[in-house]
């Protein structure tokens, strides 16, 4: 078996020299969300911080954007989530533990050292259906001081140490500390096509023994990716992206769902509360968090999903997704989760201008706050093809496309995306925080009660904002785009 080599680095490293100088000013280049080097981006792995740098690995496929090919994780790394740099790939697929890809994983920081542990994901020759049969799923550790320079990988479970009621689909380990012992979360599908998180537990960070199931009372999708279990506040949740989930109106609008249950009780004898999507937008999936150096819970998602309808013309450009903004985690007097982005990102607001008609024009990336009085309808549409409307008598709030409005080429097109919405459970929209990039939006309501997260895509760099109802708005325009350096060359996307 050939694997990959020093040499296929560095024909990755200079393929990602080049895509990046190319595409940088294109419509699409985003100014302060993380952009694969080249190809295909998707989820956030390994996020931490070490001696004030957080790190923030992706799985990433540098040769195909849409996403075929070997996986890879890549990295990035930053001290203000300002300035990024791209230090190039950190993990390859090049053992008999990993050899048909580097799955999703984390980061448990002990020690002064990152212990990042990941699912190799291997698949064996013959005629197999690679759900039940034909699949190996390989929980392997690495260690490293920097996110540049790896260990040796260890394998600390095989397919042989999972349940038996289980597929060959288990992956997404999520390792953390508590009362002394380490525990590692993984995510799975049984052979009835049930989804299910595994709860593993250690003395040390590297002998893991099976301990228990954790799933809902009734099947609640076929598949649990990505789990993380964590607390805020002493209160304890499970994050999981569940798939096989039948849409409804104000719920599961997407082809996989993104969410967390409130875990109430032990967990040896536990209740989940009702399941919370993380994000009604078009685009979320896989979001991990982690706990900062300053005792913030942060969460990073991946603006994108699997097996969509719609389309990303950025393909067309050689490269496909971004990770959202960085968001704080904190809880509401109800317990319910609120998510905002770091307050480092205010760094990029220029002066505040307040708008004192129903409409302004800006060049470039800007942020877009609105203080909403009384409880009424309201409307904004962005870049003449993108609404985001509240429907106060249904307590509705949706973010559409209009396909029944003449766009002119440069205006704003969802590429398949239609409408999304939530039922707004406070009954009203006070406040709504707009981030918009270049071909991003995401919406943060309510003090980041809810959130909206969708690609979107135009033509050049000025955005148009119209809107109707009671509202104050103020806008800032980012001082200047986030700085990526990479390979010794600093890149303005």
């Amino acid at each position: 078996m050939v694997y990959n080599t020093i040499q296929d680095n560095e024909k990755i490293k200079k393929l990602e020299q080049i895509h990046m100088a190319r595409v940088s000013h294109t419509d699409s280049a985003l100014s302060f969300h993380l952009m694969p080097p080249s190809g295909w981006l998707n989820d956030p792995n390994g996020l931490c911080q070490l001696h004030g740098t957080y790190h923030i690995f992706f799985q990433y496929s540098p040769y195909s954007a849409i996403g075929e090919g070997d996986k890879y994780w890549g990295h990035y790394e930053t001290k203000d989530f300002i300035n990024y740099t791209y230090t190039g790939i950190f993990l390859s697929p090049d053992c008999d533990l990993d050899k048909d890809g580097v799955y999703s994983g984390s980061a448990f920081v002990e020690d002064d050292t990152m212990y990042l542990y990941y699912t190799g994901n291997t698949m064996e020759d013959g005629d197999f259906d690679f759900t039940y049969e034909g699949r190996g799923s390989n929980t392997t550790l690495v260690t490293s001081k920097d996110g540049i320079t790896a260990s040796a990988k260890k394998c600390l479970l095989t397919s042989a140490d999972y349940p038996h009621t289980l597929s060959c689909h288990v992956r997404d380990p999520k390792v953390f500390k508590e009362n002394g012992k380490y525990y590692m979360v993984l995510g799975a599908r049984t052979r009835n096509d049930v989804g299910c998180v595994l709860l593993y537990e250690a003395e040390d960070k590297e002998h893991f023994r099976f301990k228990q199931y954790i799933t809902s009372e009734k099947p609640f999708g076929y598949m649990w990716e990505c789990p993380d279990l964590f607390r805020i506040d002493g209160n304890r949740f499970l994050s999981i992206s569940p798939q096989g989930i039948a849409a409804e109106e104000y719920q599961y609008q997407n082809v996989y769902q993104s969410g967390y249950y409130r875990i109430l009780g032990d967990l040896e004898d536990y209740t989940l509360s009702p399941f919370i999507e993380w994000d009604m937008g078009f685009d979320f999936y896989a979001p991990q968090s982690f706990i900062d150096e300053s005792g913030r819970r942060i969460l990073i998602g991946w603006m994108g999903i699997g097996d969509i309808e719609y389309e990303n013309p950025t393909v067309a450009e050689g490269w496909q997704h971004t990770l959202t903004v960085p968001r704080e985690l904190t809880l509401d007097a109800s317990g319910d989760i609120c998510q905002n982005p770091v307050k480092e990102l205010t760094a990029l607001r220029k002066d505040a201008v307040i708008i004192p008609s129903d409409h302004f024009l800006t060049e470039g990336a800007f942020e877009m706050l609105a203080d909403i009085s009384g409880n009424e309808d309201f409307s904004i549409i962005i870049d003449k093809g993108m609404q985001i409307l509240y429907d106060a008598g249904t307590s509705v709030l949706s973010l559409s496309f209009l396909p029944d409005r003449e766009c002119n080429p440069e205006d704003a097109k969802g590429c398949g995306r239609c409408i999304r919405r939530a039922k707004i459970r406070e009954n009203k929209v006070s406040s709504l925080q707009i981030l918009v990039d270049h071909s991003t939006i995401e919406i943060f309501v309510n003090n980041g009660h809810y959130v909206f997260s969708s690609r979107y895509y135009k033509t050049g760099h000025a955005h148009t904002v119209e809107f109707s109802g009671d509202m104050n708005i103020t806008v800032y325009t980012p001082v200047s785009y986030t700085h990526l350096r990479a390979h010794e060359t600093t890149l303005h996307l």
